[in-house]
């Protein structure tokens, strides 16, 4: 019996970015049967991909915490196991497959046994035809230990599909598409959260509905209670809501995912300042904490308006994932407009700010696989950093490439994070251009920029085949947009917002 994958499983088996896998699906090296691969294919696209079996034994709760890895990648979160009862679900799940799997190939033993005894006895009934059956008999037995050969390398890859199996469960969405892995007791809403995905929901708390799904496949386990009351047809549906329950064993779900901005609705909360720091004398950083029942529901990339008190407003791209959970960020340059001057005199830990929003359309394209270059300047980090974050968190980009222009100080204010992505990261690039003793009053003009554009030419030679998103001063970005169609792209590929 043929074992089939999802994109992420596969992913996740051969230690690969899950675009990396779509782009075999795309390219024809991979074929899909209802979205899901065959393990076979992909053990001969990774022949290398196995390890020894002691090996994986020793060394299975490092694979895992590989395999679940978050936004981030260089942090990866301490693992939590499932509950007795969880494992005990998931194990009984595997063993009615290994059953199921040894009566398939008990039958097909047996018929591979009677076409072996039917070739022999037809070969001495038969004697001109002998040649013919013996020659049918040889290629049958080649073809038997091939079988054999392949299935010694798939044999490590259905371990470690199999303990994946035990120790996270994986949900799959539609018809969005959407797979990711819910660890322990997380409710399938949480986890889906955390990976940065724009799963519709409303007070996380049980009372609103509006993370309402279906259940297709699998089983699921409430993990609290919640006033919100199903009619009976959504029961008879099986209809339940992702933020009461968890995933006992991989499920498939009907459930709603914002496509777009366009279906991110307009929020009006009030946070608490979380944290107020002075990075350096251009940069500050703020952190606003939502009500847990009450986050906000944003796309990586987007802005919102901030009011503080005596009416003060700004409205400020978000720095931070969605996958932050109830904490946004937000990068404020140090000048002398009235909210620069209120949060660095008069703001205080546990002040209320009001969020209105979100807006904008500086997005990811996730219906893209392509290589993605960003490039911001000075505090345009803010939105290109929530747009890192997501795309690493949801391997949306096969290879990302990040060109951060500084014309403030010696090196960019979170210069840091930027470095330790690239250590951390395969498939990520990350190059500070410092053009500080270029700019008049941090002024950035068509000629140094022209020049920085040229070096990111010849680190790509060929721009036609990338999607650009550029957060950089309004001043430019008809520059920039003539730069780029004149390499070749199309207005789909490339993406602005400014700094």
């Amino acid at each position: 019996m043929a074992r089939l994958l999802s994109a992420s499983r596969a992913a996740s088996i051969v230690g690969v970015p899950r675009g990396i896998i779509q782009k075999h699906i795309q390219n024809g090296e991979l074929t899909s049967f209802e979205g899901k691969i065959k393990l076979s294919q992909l053990v001969k696209l990774y022949p290398d991909s196995g390890i020894e079996k002691d090996e994986m034994f020793e060394k299975i709760e490092e694979f895992i915490a590989s395999a679940l890895k978050r936004a981030r990648y260089a942090k990866f979160q301490k693992l939590v196991t499932p509950d007795t009862a969880t494992l005990a679900s998931r194990l009984g799940n595997l063993s009615k497959e290994l059953a199921e799997t040894k009566t398939a190939l008990y039958h097909k033993e047996q018929l591979l046994s009677k076409l072996h005894n039917h070739l022999t006895e037809e070969s001495k009934k038969n004697n001109n035809s002998a040649a013919v059956y013996n020659s049918l008999t040889e290629w049958l037995n080649n073809t038997e230990k091939n079988i054999t050969t392949n299935t010694l390398q798939i044999e490590p890859l259905i371990q470690k599909d199999d303990f994946l199996r035990i120790i996270a469960a994986q949900v799959h969405i539609t018809p969005s598409g959407l797979e990711y892995f819910v660890e322990g007791k997380n409710s399938i809403l949480e986890a889906g959260l955390t990976t940065g995905s724009a799963l519709n929901y409303g007070c996380s708390n049980g009372n609103c509905g509006k993370c309402k799904a279906k259940l297709i496949s699998g089983k699921i386990e409430k993990i609290k209670q919640h006033e919100y009351a199903f009619t009976e047809a959504e029961k008879n549906q099986n209809y339940f809501l992702m933020c009461s329950n968890t995933a006992v064993t991989d499920v498939e779900i009907e459930a709603d995912v914002a496509g777009s901005e366009d279906d991110i609705p307009q929020q009006s909360l009030s946070t608490k300042v979380k944290k107020f720091e002075a990075i350096n004398k251009y940069v500050s950083v703020l952190t606003l904490k939502t009500q847990r029942t009450k986050r906000l529901r944003f796309l990586a990339g987007q802005e919102v308006k901030l009011t503080l008190k005596d009416n003060i407003v700004a409205t400020l791209p978000i720095a931070s994932c969605p996958c932050d959970e109830s904490f946004i960020q937000f990068h404020i340059k140090n000048n002398s407009t009235p909210f620069s001057l209120y949060l660095n005199n008069e703001l205080k830990t546990g002040d209320t700010v009001k969020v209105n929003g979100p807006e904008g359309h500086f997005v990811l394209d996730k219906n893209s696989t392509k290589p993605v270059i960003f490039i911001a300047v000075d505090t345009g980090f803010a939105p290109i950093k929530s747009l890192i974050e997501n795309a690493l968190s949801l391997e949306a980009a096969e290879y990302i490439h990040f060109y951060w222009i500084n014309t403030q100080a010696e090196k960019p204010y979170l210069h840091n994070i930027c470095r330790a992505w690239n250590d951390a990261l395969d498939n990520f690039n990350y190059t500070a251009i410092n053009v500080a003793h270029l700019c008049h009053n941090e002024i950035l003009n068509k000629d140094v920029f022209s020049a920085c554009l040229s070096n990111l030419i010849k680190d790509h030679i060929d721009l036609a085949n990338v999607d650009i998103y550029s957060a950089i001063p309004e001043s430019l970005t008809e520059f920039a947009n003539t730069f780029f169609m004149a390499q070749g792209l199309d207005a789909e590929q490339v993406h602005f917002t400014h700094s």
